[in-house]
């Protein structure tokens, strides 16, 4: 097994279980969850630990950039103001130490606004959409459903897994982990993610959980260039637990 750059971090691991108060949601399905969950990773030879720290993240990111994109605007620190009060990440570990999986969730009080405003208006991906777009840059979000979800809405995403750990079934447990700790850590109402298209006609989509699927974005550069085109995939409240429940 071989990587690119071996990432390890001086704090002590905690296992993801002991890092989690329950503080919203059935407390005693979600804490049953987690421990499965835990349970089902470490069973695949990856340690699960909760983080905030998103300059790490980004260290992981670039230290993995021949199997892993660019981290999306909303999960970068240098575009966005993300930390302990508005995300975490969960950040996967093999025996040795290295990082081989990361799962990301950030949180957006849309109370008195919707997702497909704050999408088209770049406030979703930037910090300061007016400094930070470029003139001519676009953003079309065609979703049907995106002009009516509300409120407390995490986007869970950053899904990166090495090479050497895929196809050990983990896409199917590190989403519902991100969903599930933002339901606990803020009460959310929706959870939504966005996946290029031939990754949804791979299953992607349905391993993650989801059954709401929606064609919906096209990002350009000024020059028309496509930065990202993909789905946008989400699910209620509701639905989160019933999928939780069923794993």
């Amino acid at each position: 097994m071989t990587y690119q750059s071996r990432i390890n971090t001086s704090t002590a691991f905690r296992r993801l279980p002991d890092q989690i108060t329950v503080q919203h949601g059935p407390r005693e399905e979600l804490g049953h969850f987690f421990l499965a969950a835990d349970k089902a990773a470490r069973e695949r030879g990856v340690s699960l630990s909760l983080n905030a720290d998103f300059d790490y993240l980004r260290i992981v990111n670039n230290a993995n950039k021949d199997s892993w994109d660019s981290l999306a605007p909303s999960f970068n620190n240098a575009l966005n103001t993300i930390d302990e009060r508005n995300g975490f990440c969960i950040i996967g570990r093999n025996e040795a130490g290295d990082v081989v999986s990361t799962q990301a969730a950030r949180v957006y009080d849309l109370t008195g606004s919707t997702l497909a405003d704050c999408v088209s208006s770049f406030r979703f991906f930037y910090g300061d959409p007016g400094q930070m777009c470029e003139a001519g840059e676009t953003c079309e979000f065609s979703s049907p459903s995106a002009s009516r979800l509300t409120g407390r809405i995490v986007f869970s995403g950053s899904t990166w897994i090495h090479p050497d750990y895929r196809k050990r079934g983990l896409p199917a447990i590190l989403p519902r982990i991100s969903r599930a700790l933002a339901l606990t850590q803020w009460n959310t109402d929706y959870t939504i993610s966005f996946v290029k298209f031939v990754l949804v006609e791979k299953g992607v989509a349905k391993a993650y959980g989801y059954k709401n699927v929606e064609p919906a974005l096209e990002w350009r550069a000024p020059d028309g260039r496509m930065r990202y085109q993909g789905a946008l995939i989400w699910m209620d409240r509701q639905e989160l637990l019933a999928d939780m429940q069923r794993f």
